[in-house]
């Protein structure tokens, strides 16, 4: 597929190098096996002599003793190779420092960026292309979540972590109000009415409106695509029937105050999952890892199972979250930096040591190692954890295509469900006016649009 075409000014700065053409990669996609696969490393040390690689990451963080570890093992197998460790924000903030560093000719080395903002930065010509360096760890990771990082055939990012989305509940209060765990939305939807009629101050969730990802996610599992390709132009799809009607079905849930509105890992919503009064957050399968740095006292009571269905019996779903190590096209050591990150999420060594931080890795031989390793210390009792997970990313065949304007979309829809949410007002006039905007910058960044 020929991926639409960047405004000459672009086409000047850079190949067209579009996401869109992940479109393609992931038509040919299948779901993924659990297999192991045979690990190997790149070429290797690269350096002539001592390389500090200057490394933007917010799932490493240099305090912790098990990243630390990790970095030290990559300097003892390439002793010219130092790995410096900074902690960044997530891909908003990541993406204009990176953005800004850019301009100013000092970038990092290498960057985590999650999937979603990946588009807009090969778009922009801040990070290099790849493909040649990782080649020999290709074999290593499925097609699938290569896909995300790929585009035109050609490779930006080496994947970290997935996300296939699953339901992580409050099982303990669950049993205590005789609410059957839900496998279809439907089925979620009487659950929270059952959860908040035993306990007026408990819901099944909050509704977090800036969670863009999440919706769009939804849409997807629904049958819509926010974004695709269409020949050699973009095609936008925030407001077809089946995002409409999955914004119908929070509109209603809402409206019955069946859930809470209010943002994520605020003090609030901590204190409130703390207290039991939040039974549930439907998200990767990275969601126990982040429910527990809030809230440790309560492991041994969370499960996690696979997500509802809008179709019962249709058990695929996209994934939700995850991220990719980029190297940026200033990088002063791009060979090195791409060789530590082909070693970190795609060699065997460098994937399953991802486990000792808590991510969920992208790469075959860290998904096989999840198989016999100890579940999250959310929930430690449930020992089957890795394999419901793995069952899920074997159905995690559903492909989410992100625009260049993301971070347009992300602005237009947040605030306005948000009020809307609060307000009361209709969730599809803000569905139908997030279309407008986005469709409305892609044109006037010079791409063709077609409805």
């Amino acid at each position: 597929m020929t991926p639409p075409s960047l405004p000459p000014s672009r086409r000047r700065r850079r190949r067209t190098i579009l996401a869109a053409a992940a479109v393609a990669l992931m038509a040919s996609m299948t779901a993924c096996s659990s297999g192991d696969t045979a690990s190997t490393d790149t070429a290797g040390d690269t350096a002539s002599g001592p390389v500090t690689l200057q490394f933007w990451t917010w799932s490493l963080k240099g305090s912790d003793p098990a990243a630390k570890a990790i970095v030290d093992k990559y300097h003892q197998l390439h002793p010219n190779v130092t790995v410096k460790l900074s902690e960044v924000g997530g891909t908003a903030d990541t993406s204009a420092k990176l953005l800004a560093a850019d301009k100013a000719g000092d970038t990092p080395d290498v960057v985590q960026v999650e999937y979603r903002g990946v588009p807009a930065l090969v778009v922009s010509g801040a990070v290099k292309d790849i493909t040649a360096d990782v080649a020999g760890v290709k074999a290593n990771i499925d097609p699938n979540i290569w896909a995300q990082t790929t585009f035109n055939n050609q490779v930006y990012g080496v994947p970290q972590d997935i996300g296939p989305m699953m339901l992580t509940f409050r099982k303990d209060l669950f049993d205590k109000y005789g609410v059957k765990v839900p496998t279809t939305w439907a089925e979620y939807a009487e659950a929270a009415e059952q959860i908040h009629k035993k306990n007026p101050d408990a819901y099944i969730s909050n509704f977090a409106a800036d969670q863009l990802e999440f919706f769009a996610a939804q849409a997807a599992q629904a049958g819509a695509q926010w974004w695709s390709t269409d020949g050699n132009a973009w095609k936008v799809g925030i407001d077809t029937e089946p995002s409409l009607q999955t914004a119908d079905f929070w509109q209603d849930l809402v409206k019955r105050d069946l859930v809470k509105v209010e943002k994520l890992l605020t003090p609030e919503w901590n204190a409130e999952v703390n207290d039991g009064k939040i039974l549930s957050w439907a998200g990767g399968a990275w969601v126990p890892s982040v429910i527990y740095t809030v809230a440790p006292d309560t492991a041994g009571k969370w499960e996690s199972v696979p997500l509802p269905q809008w179709t019962k019996g249709q058990a695929a779903v996209p994934f939700q979250g995850g991220s990719a190590y980029l190297v940026p096209a200033k990088s002063k050591h791009a060979k090195e930096a791409a060789a530590f990150a082909a070693w970190l999420g795609g060699s065997k060594e460098g994937s399953t040591s991802l486990l000792s931080v808590d991510i969920f890795p992208g790469g075959n031989a860290g998904r096989q190692a999840t198989l016999t390793h100890e579940p999250p210390k959310l929930t430690p009792q449930q020992k089957d954890f890795y394999q419901v997970t793995d069952q899920v990313i074997k159905n995690t065949t559903i492909p989410v295509t992100w625009g260049p304007n993301v971070n347009v979309a992300q602005s237009a829809f947040g605030d306005a469900l948000n009020k809307a949410a609060l307000d009361k007002t209709s969730f599809r006039a803000v569905y139908q006016a997030t279309q407008q905007t986005v469709v409305a910058d892609l044109q006037k960044s010079g791409y063709t649009v077609t409805q």
